[in-house]
């Protein structure tokens, strides 16, 4: 679908129409808990808002993937299922696995690290996904998130790509009809992903933190943003699996599956594999690919059934270029035959009926 064609009202629920909402504070603490890993790094830091008092900016990133790891962690989790659910209510939704952190520090532009002004769908978000964002710490005036109206997002969209306006253009477009997230601790913002949304230069002085969070709803056209990768059930985790290192195990790639490969080079795709597999201390004895030009797997179902091969790294469970039902019968004779499949860009290790489930649920979403 192009663009514009992302445009069609019925695609934008009036709950995620710039909506502000209110949550417990005391039950979701968000502050306190990211806070609790920054001074883990610097106790010193006893103030969000001034982060960049305690921080140089070269040690900004860094800062960010430790506390990304704690976004990831069972525990983190849990609780963004409960704000989830204390927010939007019951539902059929899948849960962005790890929330995205925005840092904004105080002239932020000149340090390289502006979010410009853009849309989800610019960023391989669908329509059916929308996101809550809440700002750790108060959120106001230019280290807020500035945004733009339903209707105004799209007249911009049109100028944009009918124009093939720059990154320059759309920072001054958006900026003369758009206006900040005001915003306090305690409260969250819901969008849909054909706003216009971004950052203008944080003039304010102060640091600020946010939380971006998306739902994708039952029967989205997800694109690149895939369940059980991207995307989660409630009440589970994406964690890296627990491997038997001592089996046989080999790599296989499927550059025959269009639809996911794309045009992406085998030895790009191997090389993701093959990092991924050895940071789990695994040591395969083979690497192979799918024959090409065909759609049911063959060469994947021989070396299920005709070698002594005790484990298969597959790139994802959504890589196979075979459909729903053909790669639930191969996934099935693994099972039966003892042969643990790992699917790296989903972090799931295969190996027994349960998770036969759950892979089933993951592709039918």
């Amino acid at each position: 679908m192009m663009m514009k064609q992302r445009y069609d009202d019925k695609f934008l629920e009036p709950m995620w129409d710039h909506n502000v909402v209110d949550y417990d504070l005391d039950k979701f603490p968000w502050y306190d808990r990211i806070l609790s890993v920054i001074q883990e790094i610097n106790p010193q830091c006893k103030d969000i808002s001034k982060l960049h008092e305690y921080f140089d900016r070269d040690e900004i990133v860094p800062l960010r993937k430790n506390v990304e790891q704690f976004v990831r962690t069972k525990e983190f989790s849990g609780w963004v299922d409960e704000y989830f659910h204390a927010i939007i209510g019951d539902g059929e939704y899948l849960i962005q696995a790890t929330p995205t952190l925005n840092f904004v520090l105080p002239d932020q532009q000149r340090q390289g690290s502006l979010l410009t002004f853009h849309t989800g769908h610019l960023t391989a978000y669908n329509n059916g996904i929308n996101t809550i964002w809440t700002p750790v710490n108060p959120a106001f005036g230019s280290n807020s998130m500035q945004v733009v109206s339903w209707e105004d997002s799209k007249k911009i969209t049109d100028e944009f790509v009918d124009n093939q306006l720059s990154i320059e253009e759309m920072q001054i477009r958006c900026s003369e009809v758009s206006y900040p997230v005001d915003i306090d601790m305690g409260q969250a913002w819901l969008f849909n992903q054909g706003h216009w949304h971004g950052n203008i230069n944080n003039t304010t002085g102060v640091t600020r933190i946010g939380l971006d969070i998306r739902a994708m709803n039952v029967g989205t056209d997800y694109g690149y943003r895939k369940p059980g990768s991207y995307f989660r059930f409630p009440g589970t985790t994406v964690e890296v699996p627990k491997v038997d290192t001592s089996r046989r195990w080999i790599i296989f790639n499927d550059p025959a599956n269009d639809k996911y490969m794309g045009t992406m080079p085998f030895y790009i795709a191997r090389s993701f594999i093959e990092n991924y597999v050895d940071r789990l201390g695994i040591k395969p004895v083979g690497w192979h690919n799918e024959y090409t030009l065909t759609n049911w797997n063959p060469h994947l179902e021989f070396f299920i059934n005709n070698t002594e091969v005790e484990g298969i790294a597959l790139l994802s469970m959504h890589g196979i270029s075979s459909n729903i039902k053909r790669r639930m019968e191969l996934f099935k004779m693994c099972v039966d035959k003892d042969i643990h499949v790992l699917f790296c860009d989903e972090n799931y290790m295969l190996n027994n009926r349960e998770g036969l489930e759950y892979i089933k649920k993951c592709l039918e979403f």
